[in-house]
């Protein structure tokens, strides 16, 4: 068992802690009170100015976004009146191709209809008639060619017709845009197709009235019929 012996007494100095005061920020040190509250205030009027300048950029920013916004809905607006527009007239381009077929098809029709008829009179011509049937044939031609020659002059009328009044449309309404003078362009080629297809089927109705009329001829001269079946 260990023994702790005393020497003698032992004594602990005790110094005191000094209480350190807290430090003053340097913007304040040297002055009073009434040049804290001064620079205090113009701190102040400075960061709301600054605070004042912000807000008016964000409000601006934000009627700048609602002006932009307005535009892309019209915009918006304007591209599904475009794709309307286009869609009815890919109809129409549909309906004049349609009507192209259609001519074409009349056309090819009565080429048809001529060669089959001129085989067949050309079969029926014998050789002691082929004078006379050869001057009644000079004579149709004449005829049909006349006839041709007056739907020609027709055509080219009212072709100048058109496109005067087509320069004259185009020259006075300088606000058309550009979709609305192809849809007139395209309306004028329908109704001009329109015309033509009229006039073929008017011509093809005088081919057809040939034969009776010139059997009605030679029944009136008291001649044969030869080359018309």
């Amino acid at each position: 068992m260990s023994r702790f012996m005393l020497s003698g007494p032992t004594t602990t100095a005790i110094t005191p802690v000094a209480s350190q005061a807290p430090k003053l920020p340097s913007e304040i040190v040297g002055k009073n009170v009434e040049q804290i509250i001064r620079d205090w205030n113009n701190e102040l009027q400075d960061r709301t100015a600054k605070f004042r300048k912000h807000a008016t950029a964000i409000s601006e920013w934000d009627r700048r976004i609602l002006q932009n916004r307005n535009v892309l809905i019209r915009l918006e607006a304007e591209v599904a009146k475009v794709v309307e527009t286009q869609t009815s007239l890919e109809r129409q381009l549909e309906l004049i191709e349609t009507h192209q077929k259609e001519v074409d098809k009349a056309l090819q029709s009565m080429e048809e209809e001529a060669e089959r008829v001129f085989q067949d009179e050309r079969l029926l011509l014998r050789e002691d008639e082929a004078a006379s049937a050869r001057d009644t044939m000079f004579e149709q031609s004449e005829t049909v060619e006349n006839e041709l020659q007056h739907m020609t002059e027709q055509v080219k009328s009212i072709i100048q017709t058109l496109n005067a009044t087509q320069g004259a449309e185009f020259e006075t309404a300088d606000s058309m845009t550009p979709f609305d003078v192809a849809v007139r362009i395209l309306d004028n080629q329908l109704r001009s197709l329109m015309w033509i297809d009229e006039k073929a089927n008017e011509f093809s109705s005088r081919i057809q009235r040939l034969p009776n009329n010139s059997a009605a001829a030679e029944r009136d001269s008291g001649m044969p019929r030869f080359w018309l079946s």
